[in-house]
């Protein structure tokens, strides 16, 4: 098959169905900017094609390729960790608190042995955590955030408080 026949199908599904596969993406996808990338990376799928002549419905072929790239992404997206600064998080909430200078370094020891005890947690099940009880998200929106299913981020979340629970048992945090 000549170059210029696959270039000339592929400029013509972009013509035909350009508008409606971004809109496909755009309503799939958690991040917005990641469209164009991916409209293209569907487009250049298309171009790989050895017999277009032999594809029946172009329409289905297309987003049956774009399914597969969105699928590719999100598992691409959900191994690599969501990224949150613990020491951050915690100086914000120390700076927060106008409690008396002896309240303040209790608080300031209590969130050095906390964010001790979540380093030894996996990074999804610490950011978890810190999610549900800082950021007030629910179970349902932690799994969202994290690309996870909501058992996996109810369960995950349990982790994290048994561990924090277990350390104080322990010793190791102080309760407030």
């Amino acid at each position: 098959m000549l170059a210029h026949d696959k270039q000339h199908f592929v400029t013509t599904l972009v013509r035909q169905y350009g508008r409606r596969l971004r809109r496909f993406l755009r309503v799939r996808l958690r991040n917005p900017a990641d469209v164009p990338d991916l409209a293209q990376e569907v487009f250049l799928r298309l171009l790989r094609v050895k017999h277009h002549d032999a594809i029946q419905s172009p329409e289905a072929y297309l987003f049956t390729v774009a399914s597969h790239v969105i699928h590719q992404h999100t598992l691409k997206q959900a191994a690599v960790p969501v990224s949150v600064d613990i020491a951050e998080v915690f100086s914000e909430l120390q700076t927060l608190s106008g409690d008396d200078p002896e309240s303040q370094a209790e608080k300031a020891q209590l969130i050095e042995e906390l964010e001790g005890a979540l380093a030894e947690l996996p990074p999804r099940v610490s950011t978890t955590l810190l999610l549900h009880r800082l950021g007030g998200y629910s179970v349902e929106e932690i799994g969202k955030q994290l690309g996870v299913s909501r058992s996996s981020a109810k369960h995950y979340l349990a982790r994290a408080l048994l561990h924090c629970r277990d350390g104080r048992r322990a010793g190791r945090l102080k309760s407030e």
